[in-house]
């Protein structure tokens, strides 16, 4: 089963609240991170009521692995995604998106590597 499919488990839930929590880890959660946690969201199927309630009750919410390896990097993916989006790495950001990639079962190296293959995208362009 995708994390595209049912949440029946909460895990798309789970995938919303950890967003969140990375978008506001620096203590504001700007209108860029926003719009793309919106954006993911309303790619798996979530209203935007929805992903207004996990970000008002965030401990409503348990955290919830995905079981598939390419879930669990799609989710570091989209972790990392928000935290770069605003142009700004902050170092609270950074350190939640490897605590969280940690808990997928993920090493943090695969954060380090997923920025510094962004930032050498981008140099490319």
């Amino acid at each position: 089963m995708s994390i595209f499919e049912s949440d029946k488990d909460g895990r798309r839930k789970s995938h919303i609240k950890n967003l969140i929590s990375v978008a506001m880890a620096d203590g504001h959660l700007a209108d860029e991170e926003w719009a793309l946690l919106s954006k993911i969201a309303h790619h798996l199927g979530m209203s935007s009521e929805a992903i207004q309630n996990i970000r008002n009750n965030p401990e409503e919410v348990k955290f919830i692995a995905p079981k598939k390896y390419e879930e669990k990097l799609q989710q570091v993916t989209d972790l990392v995604a928000v935290m770069m989006v605003d142009g700004d790495i902050d170092q609270n950001e950074l350190e939640l998106c490897k605590k969280l990639a940690l808990k997928l079962d993920l090493l943090p190296r695969v954060v380090s590597d997923m920025i510094n293959n962004a930032c050498y995208q981008t140099k490319e362009n």
